[in-house]
């Protein structure tokens, strides 16, 4: 006896008949029709927080809402919400009052660890990329330097912090690693927004020109050592400048804290210090 039919659609194609399945007709349908647009929605929303925190658009002490987010968009909150507990989890946002979100503060000790995690997985990026990477490839990623050099000799900010993040993603991608890719994301997602206080001139914006060059002959040669060593330069000088700005605010935070301690308090707390010396 022949299958029953029922008619299905599927999106962008004709109507066409597909065998009645057995068993729970309703539950297989409710599978082949579960909504998809708003899934995107979100998924866009969050790749465009993500790339506005990894090029430097979002900076430090900012304060963003979710209404506001949403306007920008063009969407509604509901996407960006869920856009941004996705965020909250990987820590690259963190609740603020008056219902704002932010950037987590960096700590030097912090930055330091990711100083040398970004040395050995972006440094492995590029050496993979200096053996990988095709014409069309090397093309994009010389484009993307002489947007960054023209941004840095105009002392434009925005422009550099842009061109920096796509300069570096065209390499890590040409490495044909998805899983390094994956893994150095998210560690752009926490120093992104610090990259502009990395860089707080023009100066320092032409100075690090340089490591760039460098890794782009390397590409260009397919030097992979080479471009291994200039990409770690770039990681290591550019955070040299972050750490002395984040010591110095730590020893202001440290000695306003310890004016605000009452003098018996301070002298408890030395005493402690004393006998933890001594253990």
């Amino acid at each position: 006896m022949p299958k029953k039919t029922t008619p299905r659609r599927s999106a962008g194609s004709s109507l066409r008949l597909v065998p009645k399945a057995p068993g729970k007709p309703r539950a297989r349908a409710a599978a082949a029709l579960s909504p998809i647009v708003r899934n995107t929605l979100q998924d866009q929303a969050y790749q465009k927080l993500r790339e506005a925190l990894m090029s430097g658009v979002i900076k430090p002490g900012e304060s963003l809402t979710l209404r506001a987010t949403a306007e920008v968009m063009g969407t509604s909150p509901m996407p960006v919400r869920d856009a941004v507990r996705r965020l909250e989890i990987e820590h690259a946002l963190e609740p603020r009052p008056n219902r704002t979100l932010g950037v987590p503060e960096m700590t030097s000790a912090s930055l330091l660890e990711l100083r040398d995690i970004r040395i050995a997985l972006e440094g492995l990026a590029a050496e993979k990329a200096a053996l990988l990477i095709e014409a069309p490839e090397l093309e994009k990623v010389d484009a993307h330097y002489r947007e960054l050099a023209a941004a840095a000799e105009a002392g434009n900010h925005a422009d550099y912090l842009r061109a920096n993040w796509a300069f570096h993603s065209a390499i890590y991608r040409a490495s044909r690693s998805q899983h390094l890719v994956s893994l150095i994301e998210p560690t752009w997602i926490r120093i992104g927004p610090y990259v502009g206080l990395m860089l707080p001139d023009r100066r320092n914006l032409v100075d690090s020109l340089e490591n760039h060059l460098q890794a782009l002959r390397a590409l260009r040669q397919r030097d992979a050592a080479a471009a291994r060593q200039a990409i770690g330069q770039d990681i290591w000088d550019s955070a040299e400048g972050l750490v002395r700005v984040l010591r110095e605010r730590e020893a202001r935070a440290e000695k306003e804290s310890t004016k605000e301690t009452p003098p018996s308090q301070r002298r408890s707390l030395s005493g402690q210090k004393r006998l933890r010396t001594h253990e």
